[in-house]
């Protein structure tokens, strides 16, 4: 379940954030921890999404590596935090690293 955080963010009781910083930026945080995303205003199918990189859950901002198993997860969360909020979630090339598509 999520809650607003404002009118940017949001809050999954499953324990992380999605946050919108600025118009081509926004947070994704977890268990202390944050990844900051690049993302892109985009259509799809004439509806309002959100693009991605599939690079995006790589590395946390402090450079540390996420092993591919939790960056699927990670998109998924993020996907998740997106149709809350009634965005689509794009996968730059359609794929994340991991091979989960959204």
């Amino acid at each position: 379940m999520f809650t607003w955080l404002n009118k940017q963010g949001v809050r999954s009781d499953r324990g992380f954030e999605v946050q919108f910083t600025g118009r081509f930026d926004a947070e994704y945080r977890e268990g202390g921890r944050l990844v900051k995303l690049y993302v892109e205003d985009g259509l799809t199918g004439g509806l309002d999404s959100i693009i991605v990189s599939p690079d995006a859950f790589e590395r946390w901002a402090d450079g540390a590596a996420i092993p591919e198993e939790q960056q699927a997860q990670m998109f998924k969360n993020l996907k998740e935090a997106m149709e809350f909020q009634g965005l689509i979630l794009v996968v730059n090339r359609g794929e994340s690293p991991t091979g989960y598509r959204v």
